[in-house]
């Protein structure tokens, strides 16, 4: 048997390698991708105040905070049966939905736009961001000024760009002035037509690496939140849909522990995360939210979505993540024109005291279903804490689409091919791996070939 090793994995948010094992015959039959870095947050987290979690728990990581931050302050308030006011309701929707059109814009173009507009045989040396700008310069700034819009948003509304600090338990710190939801009003409705402009670039993509299809197919379920059918990302019911399209399982946040189970994998430092049911793997994110719902409630998104589920339903491809987050884009940049466009009052807190208890929190980050669990003391000081980041729902789906892709190329020998495909299966996921430690300088890509133990050749990319 020979093992290939890919190390490190680029273009994603953290630092991985993947390991592929392929028989005589060329057959690969496992993939398996390895987190390098520990996050280690649950025993950080221990003996800290309660009411510092949405600060603390959004330095998690720089690419996706807002949503440790809003899952944070939902435990909170579901252990304390908060309900905050309408006020603090809309404008924390609103600084969300900066936060999914910043990330999404970032993966589905800056991580992945290189793959998918100038092609996975490209040299892997001209596959970036800055090639992009050369060559197409005006669809390269539509995508980075998406990106921009949604960072401004967070950053108005959150208090900062990154790591957002606005919302407290109770409701929301501060409001934004009646001139900056005119301009967020503006850029919601330039992200309209930013998107518009850009879908059938998106489309146009998509069909050139239709044959990667089959390879990218997941055998599993969705779950998401849902209300009653229409797509949220926080305070909803979380469903299980199966493979035929049929809700299996509808569990409220405070009974997750009820329904799914966490599971060590080798050699790496996350773990994966399976429905206790038959222990049985699933997918999150934008895939699984576009199964499970039918409704955006915004009539772009909803125009986009009923497309979408009219050419198969429910999806089953990894590359339907791609396609889903464009959908999902529409949507956030609809409500953050509608949520601006309206006049907000001061009435943004409602009394909020920490206690002992048990606090737990389910929200839709921008990669899937994200969870916070703390337990108090009498003090309000944290004696534990749990949290499953969305990437782990994803992990069992993740190396099986590795296996899948890497089937197509092992023992063409086409070992570039290889490398670069294996890479963009793992980037459809966008996989958030916690960053907290970042490489600098040089990172290159090795590929060992091994057959019993024995080095055959070494595969590598000088810089990436």
């Amino acid at each position: 048997m020979a093992k290939i090793v890919i190390n490190p994995v680029t273009r994603i948010e953290g630092h991985a390698k993947i390991t592929l094992d392929i028989d005589d015959s060329g057959k690969v039959n496992e993939g398996h991708l390895q987190v390098l870095e520990i996050r280690g947050f649950e025993k950080l987290l221990e003996g800290m105040e309660l009411f510092k979690m949405p600060l603390i728990t959004a330095r998690i990581c720089g690419v996706c905070p807002a949503a440790h931050h809003m899952a944070a302050v939902t435990a909170i308030e579901n252990g304390l049966g908060i309900k905050i006011t309408d006020t603090a309701t809309k404008l924390r929707e609103l600084m969300y939905m900066g936060h999914i059109l910043h990330s999404h814009a970032l993966s589905c173009f800056v991580l992945m736009g290189p793959d998918l507009l100038l092609g996975l045989d490209a040299p892997h040396e001209e596959r970036n961001i800055f090639e992009l700008l050369k060559l197409q310069p005006e669809a390269a700034k539509k995508m980075l000024r998406l990106r921009s819009i949604g960072q401004r948003v967070v950053e108005i509304v959150g208090g900062r760009g990154v790591h957002p600090v606005t919302s407290i338990p109770g409701g929301i710190a501060s409001a934004p002035s009646a001139e900056e939801m005119m301009n967020m009003a503006k850029w919601g409705a330039e992200a309209v037509e930013l998107l518009d402009g850009l879908r059938g670039v998106i489309v146009d993509a998509l069909s050139r690496i239709e044959d990667l299809r089959e390879s990218l197919d997941l055998p599993f379920s969705s779950m998401s939140l849902t209300n009653n059918g229409s797509v949220s990302f926080f305070q909803a019911p979380c469903a299980v849909m199966n493979t035929t399209g049929t809700i299996e399982s509808l569990f409220e946040p405070m009974d997750y522990a009820n329904q799914l189970v966490e599971h060590s994998m080798p050699g790496s430092y996350m773990k994966s995360v399976r429905l206790k049911d038959g222990d049985r793997s699933f997918v999150v994110g934008p895939l699984a939210r576009l199964n499970v719902n039918h409704s955006f409630s915004t009539p772009r998104a909803d125009s986009l979505l009923a497309e979408y589920r009219g050419f198969k339903h429910p999806r089953s491809s990894a590359l339907d993540f791609i396609e889903a987050r464009f959908i999902e884009m529409m949507h956030t940049a609809e409500r953050i024109g509608e949520i601006a466009s309206q006049e907000i009052d001061d009435n943004l807190m409602v009394e909020a005291k920490p206690g002992p208890g048990k606090f737990i929190g389910m929200v839709e980050a921008p990669r899937g279903i994200l969870i916070h669990e703390y337990v108090t003391d009498d003090a309000g000081i944290l004696t534990s804490a749990n949290l499953i980041v969305a990437t782990q729902n994803n992990y069992d789906a993740i190396d099986y689409g590795i296996a899948g892709i890497a089937s197509k190329y092992a023992g063409t020998g086409q070992d570039e091919l290889l490398m670069s495909s294996v890479e963009f299966a793992v980037r459809c996921f966008d996989p958030c791996l916690a960053c907290a430690t970042h490489t600098a300088g040089r990172m290159p890509m090795k590929v060992q070939i091994r057959r019993n133990g024995i080095i055959e050749r070494t595969i590598s990319r000088g810089r990436q």
